[in-house]
């Protein structure tokens, strides 16, 4: 089995000029997922790789790259499936660089699926793993400019009413699915979340079959309104029309043709067991790499 590996860097209208610098945070994550692969590792392992370089990117928002929810905090969202149905998720978990490597501690001791908040964090710390501060200057920056005063309130009724307009102009999420050498398929994704949401807001991507989702067969990482996407559960929707005889790219395409009848902007990867890549998204730019 030759392998492969794709990565996104989240969909939906990116400032103007930022295109080209989120798809290069997306090569970089390939070169690292690959690295991997090329050396023989598993695709678990490739899609953690993967997924940490994603983390690690400040125009990005996943770890380093965080969105700030209401109150000022950066809470984060991650998750890692492999095609034999172990899966690990953790989910607002504040102060941790790399959330997808606790994930993938908990897909590895293959007890508990998901860990949330500051248990989360204690657990990473546990382990080793560094804390920081994910808070970039731009990020930051946004929080400011965005502060109404709903937000200093509190004043949840508004708020929300705040973030259904604004939400689907932001980007948020990134993700990699793998299939290495031995024909073994993995998928994970991370988030910041969405900006001046509700405190303690969970969206897709710790859900394992909304955000992510693997089988032998395929591999599948959402982005976008995650809200949209945890109803649908479109991961294992995907996954599903695949095992029903579907090519990747016809149930790509009929997954986001459902977030279309409920306004859900989001995009996808996936790659199925054969190596064809899917890559589907109903927003004007996601930004992705592939390795082949």
């Amino acid at each position: 089995m030759k392998p492969a590996l794709i990565v996104h860097g989240g969909c939906g209208t990116p400032p103007a000029g930022e295109e080209a610098a989120r798809n290069a945070a997306c090569e970089r994550a390939a070169d690292a997922g690959w690295d991997v692969l090329r050396a023989g590792g598993s695709a678990v392992d490739a899609a953690e790789a993967a997924v940490r370089a994603l983390e690690d990117e400040p125009i990005l928002n996943a770890g380093t790259g965080a969105y700030l929810q209401a109150d000022g905090v950066a809470r984060l969202d991650a998750s890692i499936m492999a095609s034999d149905a172990r899966a690990g998720a953790v989910a607002q978990v504040p102060n941790l660089k790399n959330p997808v490597r606790l994930a993938r501690y908990l897909l590895e001791q293959d007890a508990h699926v998901m860990l949330s908040g500051q248990e989360a964090l204690q657990l990473a710390l546990r382990l080793g793993h560094p804390p920081a501060v994910v808070a970039t200057p731009s990020k930051i920056a946004y929080w400011q400019e965005n502060l109404k005063a709903q937000y200093v309130a509190l004043d949840y009724a508004a708020m929300g009413a705040d973030w259904k307009a604004e939400n689907p102009r932001r980007l948020g999420t990134v993700g990699c699915v793998a299939l290495d050498g031995q024909g073994r398929l993995a998928a994970a994704t991370s988030t910041g979340g969405t900006g001046q949401c509700y405190p303690g807001r969970v969206g897709d991507t710790p859900v394992i079959g909304a955000g992510t989702y693997c089988t032998p067969r395929v591999g599948v990482s959402m982005t976008g309104v995650g809200e949209r996407v945890m109803v649908l559960l479109s991961a294992k929707r995907l996954a599903d029309l695949v095992a029903d005889g579907r090519t990747g790219e016809q149930a790509a395409a009929t997954v986001i043709a459902d977030l279309d009848r409920v306004n859900g902007a989001a995009g996808l990867i996936a790659l199925t067991a054969d190596g064809a890549f899917v890559a589907h998204r109903n927003t004007p730019f996601m930004a992705s790499a592939r390795r082949i």
